[in-house]
């Protein structure tokens, strides 16, 4: 009986678990001075030219035109330093993100 009722329970909870969600914008673009725009240049942390922005997600990461190619930049890695929008990626990195 107490085998039944624990397996109940684990199977009651399993899939609450098991869900992840992924941040409201509002709460990425809020960690950031303000969100990335589009067309906006981005940069990475030396300063050099990474690609430019060509859509912002909702998850708060980017779309970005790297070497003519389209890369997907996670919010995590996007930071704004001096008013510009900064990755912790590089060049090579990103392109390897597609």
């Amino acid at each position: 009986m107490r085998l039944i009722l624990l397996l109940a329970l684990l199977a009651a909870t399993t899939p609450a678990l098991a869900i992840e969600t992924a941040p409201p914008a509002e709460v990425t673009a809020a960690a950031l001075e303000r969100a990335p725009r589009e067309s906006e240049v981005l940069r990475d942390t030396g300063g050099r030219i990474v690609g430019k922005v060509y859509k912002v997600q909702p998850s708060g990461g980017v779309l970005a035109i790297v070497n003519r190619e389209t890369v997907r930049i996670p919010a995590s890695t996007l930071s704004i330093v001096d008013g510009k929008l900064v990755t912790t990626l590089s060049k090579a990195e990103a392109l390897k993100q597609k």
